[in-house]
Order: C-alpha cells, then structure tokens, then sequence
C-alpha cells in the first residue's frame, strides 16, 4: 500500500511544524473498560482539541498555506458543524474573515457556536451539499479562499498529523488495529498514510453507520454507490454519496469499512461517559462500538475520539437510551389497590430491593386495572436485567401484577 498513499510523509510533517503553535497535540490513553482479557484499548482524544474536534487541524494547515490571500479576501466554508468551527476558530485567532454557509435545518446550538468564534453564518440550503455549492459562489464573486471538508490535499495533510502523533507515542508500539471514523475521508486518508508508511503490518478499519451504508457499500463494490441517508447518532459522518477521489483514497490505504448500528454507537457513548468520563459524539464513539460488537479481531487497539460536540439533549436522550439497553433503565406498569397506602407499599418494594425510581405515574381512572384498584407507572434504575428480575419476583411476592410499560 506505500507507493500508492493519499498523502505524503512530508506533507504531514509539514503540516505539523507549520499548525503546531495553533492546535493541540492530543493525549493518547487507555480505555481500562475495554483493556481486558489479553485486549488493549487506546484512545486519542481528538474531543480534547481547542474546537472539540479534530476539524481544527486541517483547517488550520489549509489556512496558513493561503494566508496572504486568506487575509486580504477572507476564507469561506460550508459545514454543518464541526468544520465551521475548526475554520471560525483559526480565522479569529489569525485576524482573518470568515463566512461559514450552513443548511437551513442546522441546529441553533451549532449555529451559536459558529458565531461565537466570530464568523459569520449564512444558511443555505437543506443539506451541506447545497451550502457547499453557495459557498463555491461566494468563493468565486469574492476571491475568498475555500476551505474544502476533507478534499483538499492541506486538509488532508493537517487531519494526518493525528496519525504521527499516534505513531510516535510509546503507549502505540504493539498497537495491531486502528479503527477510525469516516465520513468525507479525509480524516482517515490523512491517518492511514502515516500507519501504512511506517507501521503498515496494522490494520487500518473504517467505521460507518449503518444507517448512512454509502462509504461502506462504495469500498466493498469498488465504486461510487448512492444510498439514502436514515437517521443516525454519527450525523456528522452520515454520507449519501462518496466523493470518487476520495473513495480512491480509502481504497488504497485502509484494510477493511464496518457498519455499525444505531444501539451499538448508543452503547458506546454511553459506556464513554460512565466508564472514561468523557463527553463524545456518535461520530467520536463509533469506533469504540467496532470493538463492543467484536467486529475487530485483533487484540491491541487503538481508537481515534474525533469529536466531543454532541447537544445536551441529544447526550441525555443517548444515556437513557443506553441505559434501557443494557437493563439498567426500566418502565414497570404495577397494579395496585386504590386506597391510602398502596402506592407507598410498592415503593417500599423498590427501596428494599435497591432500586432508584426516576418518575412515577398514578393513574386512578384506569379500565385496565379495574374497579377499587390504580395503575402506576414506574420508572425505575436497576442495576441490570438479574437485578431487575429481583425487582419483578418481590413484586410479584407481594401480590402485586406488574407488566412492562409498552
């Protein structure tokens, strides 16, 4: 695979010296939830960068080789996050103008983020490929430099410093896989350059959503396929149609694309939260789910945390969500009789038995349950699906029927 690399060694090198004084060189750490068993987990913290993203990197490194003309006509950019960000950031720090083109349906959140780093925001578009050709427009009547997502060699270049940080960590020398988030490409063009030119016996898997298939169904057919684009907690790597450079690029460097479902990227920023304290977006955990749902062989591992820049909403509804697939989170419906003291003997059951009631919902008027007796509706935090079939058996024990909540 060496003589046939998106990016060049030097141009990585490079592109380290010249973005050094501007971005963060990030912590290579291990996930000790996942290191076990003979198995060894690596995270670089990408969610660690000034912008809570690796975006910053390529940004920078694009902007600097452009700076004269970047800071007489401004830089211009289309994105829907995390690259409007990185771009905004580096373009106050430099004294330089930015405009950032985002879809119309971008979040307020994302939106305030942008603007807060200075730039200035216009919305066009229902998708980023829309606010991409507004941005070529505006590129064009006002000479201002484009700063491309992932295609542009310098991106790709600044994205690959991450790779030699890597490379060069002692914690990375038995390392056997990386596993790396893709969605434009250019992260992992970037990345997998490094590893192939100086540690090309590990493998290199890109990871997708199986909710956006197009990249992997691309790589596994060699060509570009078009696939509609569902819902998915990785949005920022939910892809409908592969640029061809840059699925050339994939194919010559990375050994292998996985889909990963929507429960198992819940899993993931769930277990990143409660077992490495760490705050990640779908398209930042989802290599950690690879490893969840044993999709890599291999035993030493390392991970690349690309992003950190999930609402606080969406993190909430994450953790619920994660928390009901492992068992932990249930919704009980107990039947009890209506009289005073009937709600307060269940939850004596549910205080005996360890559990943590999060809501409760007494519904007197209920067909279901029957004349002189109520219906509750419980939410409750168990310790696992055992501890909850302990909760359901003294329940029951009690005389009370119980059901799960539909």
């Amino acid at each position: 695979m060496a003589d046939k690399l998106p990016v060049s060694l030097d141009a990585i090198r490079e592109a380290r010296a010249r973005i050094a004084p501007y971005v963060r060189a990030t912590p290579l750490i291990p996930l000790d939830a996942l290191s076990k068993d003979g198995r060894k987990v690596l995270m670089k913290c990408e969610l660690f960068q000034r912008t809570g993203s690796f975006k910053m990197r390529g940004a920078t490194n694009c902007i600097l080789e452009n700076l004269e003309q970047a800071k007489r006509n401004g830089v211009v950019a289309a994105s829907a996050g995390n690259h409007a960000q990185g771009v905004a950031a580096i373009c106050k720090e430099l004294g330089i103008r930015a405009t950032i083109v985002m879809p119309t349906i971008t979040p307020p959140v994302k939106i305030k983020n942008t603007l807060d780093w200075g730039a200035t925001v216009e919305l066009h578009g229902k998708v980023v490929d829309e606010s991409f050709q507004k941005a070529q427009t505006i590129a064009k009547e006002k000479g201002n430099v484009l700063i491309h997502p992932f295609r542009d060699p310098f991106v790709m270049a600044g994205q690959g410093t991450i790779g030699l940080e890597l490379v060069e960590d002692p914690l990375f020398q038995d390392i056997e896989a990386v596993a790396i988030a893709i969605g434009g490409g250019g992260l992992i063009s970037g990345c997998a350059s490094v590893i192939k030119a100086l540690r090309p016996e590990i493998k290199v898997y890109g990871i997708t959503a199986l909710n956006a298939p197009t990249v992997a169904s691309s790589f596994a057919q060699k060509k570009v396929i078009e696939e509609p684009v569902q819902i998915t907690l990785a949005d920022t790597i939910a892809t409908k149609k592969m640029d061809p450079t840059m699925l050339q690029n994939i194919l010559s460097c990375v050994d292998e694309v996985l889909g990963l479902s929507e429960e198992s990227i819940a899993h993931a920023i769930a277990l990143l939260a409660e077992k490495a304290k760490m705050v990640v977006e779908g398209s930042g955990a989802i290599a950690v789910s690879a490893i969840l749902e044993n999709k890599i062989p291999e035993k030493k591992i390392a991970v690349i945390l690309c992003g950190g820049n999930i609402d606080l909403p969406s993190f909430g509804q994450v953790l619920n969500r994660g928390l009901v697939e492992q068992g932990r989170l249930v919704r009980l419906v107990v039947t009890i009789v209506d009289r005073p003291g009937g709600l307060n003997a269940v939850t004596e059951v549910f205080a005996q038995s360890g559990a943590n009631i999060q809501q409760v919902y007494h519904q007197r008027a209920s067909l279901e349950a029957g004349f002189g007796k109520a219906q509750i509706e419980v939410e409750i935090e168990t310790r696992g699906s055992e501890h909850t079939q302990e909760i359901l058996h003294a329940l029951a024990q009690k005389g009370f029927q119980v059901r799960h909540a539909n």
